[in-house]
């Protein structure tokens, strides 16, 4: 197969949906097919190129909007090339139009994995909002399959619920090689000189929607319990500075905010004694970084939002989302309970190497592809 794959933004660029596509289009590689990359143009990345087996064409991007990047040579490159099918990943309003509508002229087919509902309710999003619906249920309609991360996420999308007979359950997945329980840690440790403290870790970007705040708070009811306690937030965002000056109003000690680099990820989580995802909204679709510390053979704990229980499942502790007392209590738990700590942690271990790995998500993708019969 000739597979053309549709995103507004891609490798080097860091984030949950280029990781998954970065990683599905390996496993294509792999198996012998062939695979197009349309995506947007950044200022350190060539306009085409030839990354891993694959033939990345890049545009310029003209504007962004609501972080939807305009990049109008995505279509001009999708009506030039040669490709059996489009594979578009949503939300990305203009690509979505240019996916569209290169589907149609060209007679191939559309595939759309849906990775997350736009949020945006204040009262100047609206008029985005009205037009974005309406184009949007315009590619959603004319997709021969759309692939969803989680079937709670399909239950609470208002989007996805009205096209529920054409919905395939794919989830996202975690390299399980890269992220595995052998690791140990012990140079994050060492670093930070928190040999004798009990770790909680959240690693994300510092945004609204990740509820840190809320981790914060919960963290100074631990510190009180457990004195030999320490935070991790690992992560940069528009709320670090915010987030540090509550630290320092509640007085709280041992809160510790580092940068991360990708290659270090698996150390962060090998170090921690528990990962904590304290979300807020929908716009956490799933949380890739549940599944690295699961993967690592962490115990977790997540909030009642999105995608974020179907990846547990058992293997964490889930929690309303805001609720202080309650994640303060979840986080207790499993520190005082070694036992439970290490039950989660083998049985995240386990659901991750059954349900999130990578060749699994490709062949259920591949099987979608290969449904269409049309080469």
């Amino acid at each position: 197969m000739k597979i053309a794959q549709v995103t507004k933004y891609f490798y080097p660029h860091s984030g949950g949906i280029e990781t998954h596509v970065f990683g599905i289009c390996n496993g294509f590689i792999e198996r012998g097919h062939k695979v197009l990359i349309f995506t947007s143009n950044e200022p350190w990345t060539k306009r085409r190129e030839r990354l891993y087996g694959m033939r990345i064409f890049r545009s310029s991007i003209f504007f962004t909007l609501f972080n939807g990047p305009f990049a109008p040579g995505i279509f001009i490159d999708l009506m030039k090339e040669d490709y059996d099918l489009i594979h578009l990943h949503l939300p990305d309003p203009f690509n979505s139009i240019f996916a569209l509508i290169a589907s149609k002229l060209r007679k191939k087919p559309l595939i759309v994995t849906y990775h997350a509902d736009i949020i945006k309710d204040k009262r100047r999003h609206k008029p985005f909002k009205f037009f974005y619906k309406f184009f949007l249920n315009c590619v959603l309609n004319n997709a021969r399959k759309i692939i969803a991360t989680s079937p709670n996420y399909v239950e609470g999308s208002n989007v996805l619920k009205r096209f529920k007979n054409k919905v395939e359950i794919v989830p996202n997945f975690v390299y399980i090689g890269r992220f595995n329980p052998r690791l140990k840690g012990a140079g994050i440790v060492s670093l930070y000189s928190l040999e004798r403290k009990r770790i909680i870790l959240f690693l994300g970007r510092l945004v609204p929607y990740k509820g840190v705040e809320y981790l914060i708070k919960a963290f100074k009811k631990v510190k009180d319990k457990i004195k030999d306690s320490a935070l991790i937030i690992a992560g940069d965002g528009p709320l670090k500075g915010e987030l540090k000056k509550l630290s320092q109003d509640l007085q709280i000690d041992d809160v510790l905010f580092v940068s991360v680099t990708e290659e270090d990820l698996p150390q962060y989580y090998a170090a921690c004694d528990v990962f904590v995802l304290p979300s807020v909204t929908r716009q956490e679709a799933f949380g890739i970084a549940l599944l690295e510390a699961m993967a690592c053979g962490k115990p977790v704990i997540a909030t009642n939002i999105g995608g974020m229980p179907y990846v547990v499942n058992g293997a964490g502790i889930i929690v309303e989302p805001k609720d202080i007392n309650a994640l303060s209590s979840a986080i207790l738990k499993i520190l005082q309970n070694d036992k439970l700590s290490k039950e989660l942690g083998r049985k995240a271990r386990a659901r991750v190497e059954k349900e999130f790995n990578q060749d699994l998500v490709t062949e259920k993708i591949l099987k979608i592809y290969r449904s269409f019969r049309y080469w």
